[in-house]
């Protein structure tokens, strides 16, 4: 059965936001109050968000796939006045109702004992809200790691909501689409939980376009969605094109998407076959982003990488980047090192973490994701891979993302994780976690032939020592490998790195 389709237009968007916040009005939400939601790609969600920063409150959206534990922390966490949620998970909403009070809870989608209707909401006006002060927001990271931390701005704005200029996605969307499509209709297959969805989402809203949400992603729908509704923009991740190449080529050229002007990814690492292989089908409307929830950013047309394949780009004109040494010094140009960008004006904090906070900055005013790349003469940004998953072995430094992209060649790799894994000798020795296309079999010989293909285009230290095989390896809906749970498979009993 397909996941709905949802068509909004624009001026629902604006009617929708304004009821929403005079909902919170009328349950005496205070004007920097906090509203948490857990809820799908539906429309409530956009008049939800909206709603919440248009009338000065700061709205914490929470993933589908946290768990009931997970939920309770973040609402408490983010101090929430208000939850929204959708009927599909009220498995997770006991605890979590418990730090809200009863009129200020909202249910999408049925009835569940405790929270108000959706139909309070759109019981109000929808005439144009007065909004005298900017809202913000508080996303959480994916948790991956640990317990999702919450980003927030130590200094929120004041003055009122963003301008096209001021607001990230409409900035971006303006500036690479051409001028007939930028009021279009934008299509939303990702989470909107999720920093890149939401922002190029709000962005494309605040341009005047109408917005098609899809509540789950599928290669051939998306295909299908574009077609139908004449989609002039959209977010896609990297694992989103990956299975759109796996479609057989009958299928591919089924549908009509002449109506793309721009494909906007970030998120994860795309290898550069898959994203050459995209440019070619598509054409050269794919605009590609670096950043985090925490700030930060680079940015590169399909044209500028053409000519430097596998770069993510520039900084952003209101972004200061730098590549520091440990020390938190500049290197030189094609030296590697962690990726570093300005706090600026509006420095972000990890909410009730300290230590956390302090691990992010580095040398005189800077923060880092955790990323180590390197700068090109021209001012192009390459990335090598995160801090915490490089492998160390003999003392040299190998980077598991340039493997991966090598393995991601080869007809037979589904997906692919490396990791380190232990090694009385050298401390940790490279090992690929292979998840195989339908039709090869999980044997010596495949193993072979992919150690084979690492040796014909990987220096010889890269060259995973063994393969091992998995029949789904764990990805975040962003495309983001659960890194994490692999490799502690091969570390279990020890307590340190040998």
């Amino acid at each position: 059965m397909k996941a709905p389709v949802h068509y909004v237009r624009n001026t629902e968007v604006d009617a929708a936001s304004a009821r929403f916040a005079r909902a919170l009005d009328e349950a005496g939400v205070p004007p920097r109050g906090r509203v948490a939601c857990l809820t799908a790609n539906t429309p409530e969600t956009l008049a939800a968000y909206r709603g919440t920063t248009w009338s000065g409150r700061r709205f914490t959206p929470m993933s589908s796939r946290w768990t009931a534990d997970e939920v309770d922390y973040v609402v408490g966490n983010c101090e929430a006045d208000v939850l929204v949620a959708d009927v599909r998970f009220k498995d997770r909403l006991t605890a979590a109702a418990a730090h809200i009070a009863n009129d200020r809870r909202f249910l999408v989608g049925g009835e569940m004992e405790g929270f108000r209707p959706w139909a309070d909401i759109e019981a109000q006006s929808g005439e144009p809200y007065d909004r005298p002060l900017c809202g913000d927001t508080m996303l959480y990271t994916s948790g991956t790691t640990g317990r999702p931390k919450g980003v927030m701005r130590v200094h929120p704005s004041e003055g009122p909501p963003p301008t096209l200029v001021a607001n990230a996605g409409a900035a971006m969307l303006s500036a690479f689409m051409p001028e007939g499509a930028k009021d279009g209709v934008h299509l939303v297959s990702a989470p909107l939980y999720h920093a890149g969805p939401n922002t190029y989402c709000d962005g494309a809203i605040l341009l005047g376009a109408d917005v098609v949400l899809m509540e789950k992603f599928d290669p051939e729908e998306l295909l299908a969605t574009i077609e139908r509704y004449q989609a002039t923009s959209t977010f896609l991740v990297p694992t989103h094109f990956v299975r759109l190449l796996r479609l057989p080529k009958a299928v591919r050229e089924r549908y009509d998407l002449s109506s793309l002007s721009l494909v906007c990814h970030g998120s994860a690492p795309i290898s550069v076959p898959v994203k050459r292989a995209m440019i070619e089908w598509w054409g050269p409307i794919l605009y590609e982003f670096y950043g985090g929830t925490e700030g930060g950013g680079a940015m590169i047309s399909s044209q500028e990488w053409l000519t430097k394949p596998g770069s993510v780009g520039k900084p952003r004109p209101d972004v200061e980047l730098e590549i520091l040494d440990d020390a938190g010094q500049p290197v030189a140009h094609d030296v590697e090192g962690t990726v570093a960008f300005a706090l600026g004006e509006s420095p972000f904090e990890y909410k009730d973490d300290p230590d956390k906070t302090a691990e992010s900055r580095i040398g005189a005013g800077y923060f880092t994701m955790g990323d180590i790349g390197y700068v090109d003469e021209d001012g192009y940004l390459f990335l090598c891979d995160r801090r915490a998953d490089v492998i160390i072995s003999g003392g040299v430094n190998i980077y598991p993302a340039q493997i991966e992209s090598a393995l991601l060649e080869v007809a037979s790799v589904a997906d692919c994780c490396v990791v380190g894994v232990p090694n009385e000798e050298w401390g940790e020795e490279v090992r690929a976690v292979i998840q195989l296309e339908d039709g090869f079999a999980a044997n010596d010989a495949t193993a072979k032939a992919l150690l084979d293909h690492c040796r014909a285009s990987l220096a010889g230290y890269q060259v995973p020592r063994a393969v091992d095989y998995d029949d789904a390896l764990p990805r975040t809906e962003t495309g983001k490998l659960a890194r994490r749970s692999i490799r502690e498979r091969y570390w279990v009993g020890r307590d340190r790195r040998l």
